[in-house]
């Protein structure tokens, strides 16, 4: 989908979420977006009339309501904007966006409101996709890694990699330009490798957090495996503190996928149980057990579930032999019960009973270090977590280890100088400052109406 890039339009939207709500607030914005509200707008004043930013009482379409002028530059989209505040019926809210319509207004595309900011100058393109981050936000810690790429802390380091490559670039062109300026020439064999080198650490930094990043912006899937009647869905049940799956002593309770989520320290965690594993089922099972492998072939994460309380299954082996490069956490549940007089040749990571919720503090405390880890980057003032930042600070690395072999290798100024030129476009690609129709129009095509 790609958006209209004509600003000469003004749009309106709903910017409230769908349904009925106390207050509904529709939102326009467009060189025309006062002239178009007050067609509909009844009150001692005109909206033309209005001071920026001052709440006015009167009629929407015989509502009481509220409205609010903002004019450009100073709104969020550069351009003029009226939000109407009515009552959130969406009966009312369609029909003033009907009359809006029919006085020169068009429905906005999703995203549009903050495709216009970007096309305006009022915000980068880093700072666009963490508006949609923003609103996404399932924990406070996304909302809060959202909020510090809005105020720009993101763009602000890659803006500062982008200068010094540019000025590395410049002193480049100019050995170019002054090939007999033994000062200018001096660059290259006394400081040139040295600060390619700081480029590419403070690229390699910055691309070592994505994985925690996009993991705390998009969530993980943990899926709980194990044979049949193991304890899978109490384990289930217990995570999620709720009863959510069926337990029951019979195997293969459990014939589908079966979820929940939780918030598990800022980070959102889904888990699924799935059904137990076995052979020489029925279609209806084996059709549960097809679907359990995809989810365990996706996973970010396996608990691997063995009942203590019987003895060594070969069952348990074989089926752990088939997912332990996905390198599962064992779980040996049912600690409650006496455990089995034979070992088993799997050595647990913890003991637990989901029955009685036994040990699930430290399950939780357990999985949020194997899918975040020890180290303390999660509390560092920047994440990366976006894929399409990833990509281009990926091509950023490849241009600068080519600049890197380069001045090793002692080629030509004008090649290094080409290099240079592409790191620093790859990073312009981030922010905005070079993009394509495609790309801003699959961006803003995620984000909701009226935003």
């Amino acid at each position: 989908m790609i958006l209209r890039n004509s600003l000469a339009d003004t749009i309106a939207a709903i910017a409230t979420p769908s349904g009925f709500g106390g207050i509904g607030i529709i939102r326009l914005s467009g060189p025309k977006a006062i002239e178009v509200a007050d067609h509909c707008w009844v009150s001692l004043k005109k909206l033309k009339e209005l001071p920026d930013r001052q709440l006015t009482r009167g009629k929407v379409l015989d509502d009481q309501a509220m409205a609010v002028v903002m004019r450009a530059p100073d709104s969020y989209t550069g351009e003029e904007v009226v939000e109407f505040h009515c009552h959130g019926s969406p009966v009312l809210l369609q029909s003033i966006l009907t009359g809006l319509f029919k006085n020169g207004a068009r429905p906005a595309e999703p995203g549009e409101f903050t495709k216009r900011a970007f096309l305006n100058g009022k915000l980068d393109l880093v700072q666009a996709e963490a508006v949609a981050d923003l609103i996404a936000s399932e924990t406070e810690k996304g909302a809060e890694l959202a909020a510090r790429q809005l105020s720009g802390f993101l763009s602000g380091v890659i803006g500062k990699i982008k200068n010094d490559l540019m000025v590395m670039r410049a002193q480049i062109e100019a050995m170019i330009d002054f090939p007999e300026d033994e000062d200018v020439q001096g660059l290259y064999s006394e400081e040139m490798s040295g600060r390619v080198e700081d480029l590419k650490n403070r690229v390699t930094r910055l691309l070592a957090t994505f994985e925690e990043g996009r993991r705390f912006r998009e969530g993980v899937q943990v899926v709980i495996c194990g044979r049949p009647n193991v304890g899978k869905s109490s384990l289930l049940n217990a995570l999620l503190e709720e009863d959510r799956a069926i337990v029951h002593p019979t195997p293969g309770t459990t014939r589908d996928l079966v979820d929940g989520a939780i918030n598990l320290n800022g980070l959102p965690v889904r888990f699924i149980d799935t059904a137990g594993i076995r052979e020489g089922l029925g279609s209806i099972e084996s059709e549960g057990i097809r679907r359990s492998w995809e989810k365990v072939r996706s996973a970010d994460l396996i608990l691997f579930l063995v009942d203590r309380s019987l003895p060594f299954q070969e069952e348990d082996f074989s089926l752990y032999e088939k997912i332990a490069d996905k390198k599962p956490l064992i779980i040996f549940n049912k600690k409650d019960l006496p455990a089995a007089s034979t070992a088993s040749p799997l050595t647990p990571l913890l003991e637990i009973s989901a029955q009685e919720k036994e040990g699930i503090g430290e399950l939780k405390a357990l999985l949020y270090e194997r899918l975040i880890g020890s180290s303390k980057s999660s509390s560092a003032e920047l994440l990366l977590t976006n894929p399409r930042h990833k990509n281009c600070l990926g091509e950023t690395l490849l241009a600068l280890e080519r600049v890197s072999e380069g001045v090793a290798q002692k080629i030509s100024f004008e090649f290094l100088a080409a290099d240079l030129l592409g790191a620093a476009n790859h990073l312009a690609e981030i922010t905005g400052e070079i993009t394509h129709d495609e790309i801003l129009g699959e961006i803003f095509a995620r984000f909701c109406l009226g935003k």
